[in-house]
């Protein structure tokens, strides 16, 4: 469902909470609907108040399960994203005024101890009559999204025999990895995948391109590959193109990465 038809569904839990007339059925069946729909997202007004944000949103700017964003802003979270509340406010303004969606990468510590780093969307949330009454944002954490396994898929489909006319799945695939990698591994892994030289890794991770190149050779023997090409296949194969290892996030990010206008 394209995110902006969420624009009536957000003004149900309301509609549930404050219209006594409706059946219990409707409000516990919608209002536990809201709340699994999998994702970060809410709404906010006009001013970038929060008018709602579902479970998963207030668990990870660490609010507690009784606790709500509503009537707050992004100055008033107990999350260091704190810093960037007026980069938020702005991208929020930027919505309204264009009438255009954006998508962020945003990349932040929050109160669990982690890093985490999530694809925003944010675009106009329209009322019946089409103006703007604020902004409808969702936010998928980037391990949970295929980064760099879609061009992998694609390529491999582009490369399948004339006669296969699909390539097709209902199960995960089987990751080639034979033994667990260990932070550093993951992290020349990782930029490997980014297409990143040795030179570069070694200066990035602070250590010698000898060192790099004694990790790649432990790399290719647990996932058994045999070059370095058939180790970045094998990995991507593996849905290891998703996975950001957390040593490497150690500054926050706000950037728009996409508009539509």
């Amino acid at each position: 469902m394209p995110l902006q038809r969420y624009k009536k569904l957000i003004l149900l839990p309301y509609l549930c909470l404050r219209d006594k007339t409706l059946p219990d059925p409707f409000n516990a069946i919608h209002r536990s609907l809201f709340e699994q729909l999998p994702g970060c997202w809410g709404c906010k007004d006009t001013d970038s108040v929060f008018v709602y944000a579902n479970l998963a949103y207030n668990k990870l700017i660490g609010l507690k399960p009784d606790e709500t964003c509503t009537g707050l802003t992004d100055f008033d979270m107990p999350s260091q994203t704190i810093e960037c509340a007026q980069d938020f406010r702005a991208q929020d303004k930027h919505v309204m005024d264009t009438r255009s969606t954006l998508k962020i990468l945003d990349i932040h510590p929050y109160p669990d101890g982690r890093w985490h780093a999530h694809i925003f969307t944010k675009t106009p949330w329209l009322d019946d009559n089409d103006n703007v009454q604020g902004t409808i944002f969702y936010g998928q954490e980037l391990t949970d999204t295929a980064i760099l396994e879609v061009g992998h898929w694609v390529c491999q489909a582009t490369g399948a025999k004339g006669n296969q006319a699909s390539l097709a799945g209902s199960e995960p695939r089987v990751s080639k990895l034979q033994k667990r990698l260990t932070s550093r591994e993951s992290e020349v892994l990782f930029l490997l995948l980014f297409g990143k030289k040795p030179q570069y890794i070694a200066s990035t991770l602070d250590i010698s391109i000898k060192t790099v190149e004694g990790h790649v050779a432990r790399l290719k023997q647990k996932f058994d590959a045999r070059s370095k090409s058939q180790l970045i296949e094998y990995a991507l194969d593996s849905g290891l193109g998703s996975v950001i290892p957390e040593t490497l996030l150690n500054k926050q990010i706000s950037v728009v990465l996409h508009s539509d206008k």
